[in-house]
């Protein structure tokens, strides 16, 4: 498959990020942060999965699968897919600065958030031979380089690593912040 064919596919991915952690950590907290986020930019938030195994010898493992998606514009979406998965995580009771105790969780958290920019979501473009073959000069010629350079940059750096340095942020990771939170502006 050449570069140039990947344009007449319905979308394309946004390079995956991870974050890793060992230690201490809300899960209530991230959760509700993860949701208020995508609820400030207008995207719809869907849990999709849960899953808690036993806990074996070191604790518990939790499986969270979280969607989120937007609709831009008539012809294209954005999605953007995180999975949470916690390893040897067990509660724990923390006093706070104030005095109040509260339990959170220690343990083991890998996070992955992929986003896709899906075009032509509804399928409009695929009700017979003519569209599709439409569709492909349309992708080909007349808006590929609004998805190469806007569309998918935006999602991208707007969504996808902003997501990723406000969750590290929530952590209390060392690198804390957006390392491009000035590329979206005027210098």
């Amino acid at each position: 498959m050449k570069p140039d064919d990947i344009i007449h596919f319905p979308g394309g991915s946004a390079t995956p990020v991870y974050i890793q952690y060992k230690g201490i950590f809300d899960m209530q907290d991230l959760y509700e942060t993860i949701a208020d986020f995508f609820r400030a930019k207008k995207f719809k938030f869907y849990e999709i999965q849960q899953r808690h195994r036993r806990p074996g010898p070191f604790g518990a493992e939790v499986l969270y699968q979280f969607k989120a998606t937007r609709k831009v514009e008539d012809f294209y979406e954005w999605t953007v897919n995180v999975t949470i998965e916690t390893f040897d995580m067990h509660d724990i009771e923390v006093v706070l600065k104030n005095g109040h105790k509260k339990k959170i969780s220690k343990g083991r958290i890998w996070i992955q958030i992929l986003g896709d920019c899906m075009t032509d979501y509804e399928k409009i473009w695929e009700k017979s031979a003519f569209l599709a073959h439409l569709k492909s000069f349309y992708n080909k010629y007349i808006v590929k380089k609004k998805f190469e350079g806007i569309w998918w940059d935006e999602l991208q750096y707007k969504i996808v690593l902003r997501l990723h340095a406000l969750i590290k942020e929530r952590l209390k990771m060392a690198s804390e912040g957006s390392e491009f939170r000035h590329m979206a502006g005027v210098h």
